[in-house]
């Protein structure tokens, strides 16, 4: 809603950089809305919010970037089916030298987000804080992980990004949403759980048809990484969703906004790790 630089107190202020959930498939290019469209009503909640002796802006990332195109996606699943290798996206390599995985749209924005956080840094912002829905909430996770000294913490809602992993997994065959995307999720699991420690708040629903809490429970083995099922939060889902959507649909007046604000987790997470 405006320019970072209209901001003068940086050393107090808590810049929350919100990562929304993968718009549009990979081969078109993430839209980009201008203002505040596309954060979730318990995001926007935040901006100007007092947590101790410093205040809460809010900044909605959008990295604008395309990812994979068919041909490239079917060189993938070809290795899949026809050579029952489940690692075509870690392993094809592009004709112009670079993995596919190294091209995935969730991928290229860890590269963008890092950027804007070295920018605001470089501003003189010392208190960066990731939130994120989805494959937003991955990827706030693994930048939380690698970079601690850069990134205080990070709050997730509902962290999936490569397809259901709700068991059981169909990994050869049909052209499914999990299949080729098998070896990247299992990837993010490998690499994350190599982590003694990671600074993070995350929500978590029993009934995501993605990921659910058992999927994730490498995650609750991790130092400082908090975990909380909202299961029984209250709402039925609406017509024609599932729970993976809870916390951010619908736009206003949602439920799961409601029932943070009651409980107050991420004002009191936050406190918490800006209590020095």
């Amino acid at each position: 809603m405006y320019s970072e630089d209209e901001i003068t107190d940086r050393k107090n202020t808590i810049v929350i950089i919100f990562n929304h959930g993968q718009q549009d498939g990979q081969k078109k290019v993430e839209r980009c809305n201008k203002g505040a469209s596309d954060v979730p009503e318990f995001v926007r909640n935040l901006h100007n919010k007092k947590v101790n002796d410093l205040t809460i802006k809010i900044y909605r990332m959008c990295s604008g970037v395309r990812g994979l195109n068919d041909p490239q996606m079917d060189r993938a699943h070809n290795m899949i089916v026809q050579d029952e290798n489940t690692n075509g996206l870690l392993e094809v390599i592009d004709y112009d030298g670079i993995r596919l995985f190294d091209k995935v749209k969730q991928h290229l924005r860890r590269k963008i987000l890092l950027d804007k956080i070295d920018e605001l840094t470089e501003k003189n912002f010392p208190n960066i804080v990731l939130m994120g829905h989805s494959c937003g909430a991955f990827l706030s996770i693994y930048l939380t992980a690698h970079f601690p000294e850069k990134i205080k913490a990070s709050i997730v809602t509902n962290p999936a990004c490569y397809g259901e992993n709700i068991e059981p997994r169909n990994i050869i065959g049909d052209k499914n949403t999990y299949s080729i995307w098998k070896a990247l999720r299992d990837d993010w699991e490998q690499t994350i759980s190599k982590f003694s420690e990671i600074n993070s708040l995350a929500f978590i629903h029993n009934e995501d048809p993605f990921e659910n809490i058992k999927t994730l429970s490498f995650l609750g083995k991790i130092n400082e990484f908090e975990m909380i099922n909202y299961s029984d939060f209250g709402c039925e889902k609406m017509f024609g969703t599932d729970f993976h959507t809870a916390p951010v649909y619908p736009a206003k007046d949602n439920c799961f906004t409601k029932w943070e604000a009651k409980n107050n987790y991420i004002i009191n997470y936050l406190e918490d790790i800006f209590k020095n």
